[in-house]
């Protein structure tokens, strides 16, 4: 009992912290964690409304995010590079949300299966869209948990051509029923 009362004690102190001393501990870690730290516009208004955006402000938040998009060319890059990226943890480890190809032991389940995403097709809209979810998922879903790739620098704008490669060719072992009729 009294573990758990000064458990929920420190909890408060250290929600009690105010915005100068936290400023400070912040700083106290360099420029470069202090740079980290601080929230850009976007990781602001998505703070400030934690249930959601209000209506009257998704189109601004969504057209503003999609500007922050480097278009490569092509958009879909090399599969089997992508599938690299997938399945790398200091890359994109995309497993840890997401079902990938068949026969996989372990996958996270906070995100949609990826399984078979080719049989949405391989025309430039999806292509496209898919580009866009993974450089910057708030394009489709504003303030989601799912990272923004491109625009944190995770990853490159070619692994991310080559994540899309992964995600939509016939030939990718993610898309069997796609390849194989299965």
């Amino acid at each position: 009992m009294k573990r758990a009362l000064l458990f929920v004690l420190l909890a408060a102190l250290a929600l009690a912290v105010d915005d100068a001393t936290m400023k400070k501990v912040i700083g106290s870690g360099g420029p470069d964690f202090a740079a980290a730290m601080q929230q850009d516009p976007s990781e602001a208004l998505c703070s400030e409304f934690p249930q959601g955006l209000p209506a009257d402000r998704v189109g601004g938040f969504v057209e503003a995010e999609r500007a922050k998009v480097n278009y490569t060319q092509p958009l879909a890059g090399d599969w089997k590079r992508g599938r690299e990226v997938f399945v790398t943890p200091a890359k994109g480890n995309c497993y840890a949300c997401h079902a990938g190809e068949p026969g996989e032991a372990a996958f996270g389940d906070v995100g949609p299966p990826l399984t078979n995403f080719g049989l949405r097709g391989q025309g430039e809209g999806i292509v496209k869209y898919t580009y866009e979810k993974i450089y910057n998922a708030w394009i489709t879903v504003p303030c989601s948990t799912m990272p923004r790739y491109g625009v944190n620098g995770r990853l490159t704008a070619q692994e991310i051509s080559d994540l899309v490669a992964y995600l939509t060719s016939p030939e990718s072992p993610i898309n069997p029923a796609v390849k194989g009729g299965k």
